[in-house]
């Protein structure tokens, strides 16, 4: 604790909090590089609570390196599914068979060879290393930042030119040379779960002593807000073709889930259009024909639902129709019972026609009778 009547080191008093303020993740303790690798990128963009069962399922079909690398990308992907930001889980499986390839499907201690595998940056390079490896590699992530701003008041956006030049030069500087990753963790905690971006809770902080933000009375002003990108509207149909016992899924050929089977994808523009049945079957019909599709026997409508994608807002109107004639070669075929293998989006298309689905089966099954 150092002598009597001096602070503690900023690390002495990070370290101290997170050992009293303990958090049970299973990757934490792992001592496993790769689940601590597979935790970081399951981490990004993603909450912790939503990560555990997804981690431990990774973990269970995939054990190591090598059972990852030898998957099936697809089984990779309706494992991830649900998840979301899916070009994570493909940049996983690629980065697992570069590290057969090149590394023996041993996880590299270097940096730089950390650094070269798919999908992963500077954050995710520097957690890997400092806590699995020991290395003295600051992490910066968005509550690293907010601490750091708030404490020292770091002006501008945090992300560009000197402002981020100075929260990582101050990251380095407090970093524990003993407990690099412990150290980065606490920090990502206290910025979590304590310096929050609204009413941060100062008085449970072990840097609050020396904090500038605290001191003037205006954490919640730091860091300086910066501008945000505007969220887009758009509206889409989500076209579902039954055969009377399964659906088909379609290869992804729109700018949402690209490479992702799924139901037909079709954008209204403008938007802002009234999703009434007469509107959206003109336009349904029109842009099935150009894609080789023929006229849609339209089966019915489901309610609209929103969904969000990164920037956008979207608002999507399920559609059912009733798939005449073989089967396409380039489609897949599946079960209403096996939708939790697909990506939120598509789950919610096939949820909303599922009373559709159920009166047509029973047509279907009528007419096989009469």
């Amino acid at each position: 604790m150092g002598d009597s009547g001096k602070t503690p080191s900023i690390p002495d008093r990070l370290l101290g909090w997170y050992s009293r303020n303990p958090e049970e993740m299973p990757w934490r303790g792992c001592g496993n590089p790769y689940g601590i690798w597979l935790s970081e990128v399951m981490l990004q963009q993603t909450q912790i609570a939503t990560v555990i069962p997804y981690w431990q399922k990774f973990m269970d079909h995939y054990p190591d390196i090598a059972s990852l690398a030898a998957a099936n990308e697809e089984a990779v992907l309706e494992d991830w599914a649900g998840l979301g930001y899916y070009s994570r889980g493909r940049n996983l499986h690629r980065a697992a068979q570069q590290l057969v390839k090149e590394h023996c499907g041993e996880f590299p201690m270097d940096p730089e060879e950390v650094r070269a595998l798919p999908g992963v940056g500077e954050y995710t390079t520097a957690a890997i290393c400092s806590i699995a490896f020991d290395q003295g590699l600051p992490v910066v992530d968005g509550n690293v930042e907010r601490v750091i701003s708030r404490h020292r008041k770091v002006p501008g956006d945090l992300r560009k030119g000197e402002a981020k030049k100075s929260i990582r030069q101050i990251a380095q500087s407090w970093l524990s040379p003993d407990h690099p990753g412990d150290h980065n963790q606490a920090m990502m905690d206290l910025g979590r779960k304590v310096c929050t971006p609204r009413n941060p809770r100062c008085n449970e902080c072990p840097l609050a002593v020396d904090c500038q933000a605290r001191s003037s009375g205006d954490p919640h002003q730091w860091p300086e807000p910066k501008k945000r990108r505007p969220v887009e509207k758009q509206q889409w149909l989500s076209a579902l073709f039954t055969t009377g016992k399964e659906l088909l899924l379609f290869p992804g050929n729109t700018e949402l889930l690209t490479k992702h089977f799924g139901p037909v994808l079709v954008r209204i523009e403008p938007t802002n259009q009234d999703l009434k049945p007469a509107n959206t079957k003109q336009i349904l019909t029109a842009e099935l024909n150009q894609r080789g599709f023929g006229h849609p026997d339209i089966i019915g409508f489901g309610d609209s639902f929103k969904h969000s994608i990164t920037h956008r807002q979207l608002e999507v109107k399920p559609v059912l129709c009733r798939w005449h004639g073989p089967t396409p070669e380039n489609c897949r075929q599946i079960t209403p019972q096996s939708s939790n293998k697909l990506p939120v989006l598509h789950r919610k298309a096939l949820e909303g026609i599922l009373p559709l689905l159920a009166s047509s089966e029973e047509e279907i099954h009528h007419e096989d009778h009469s």
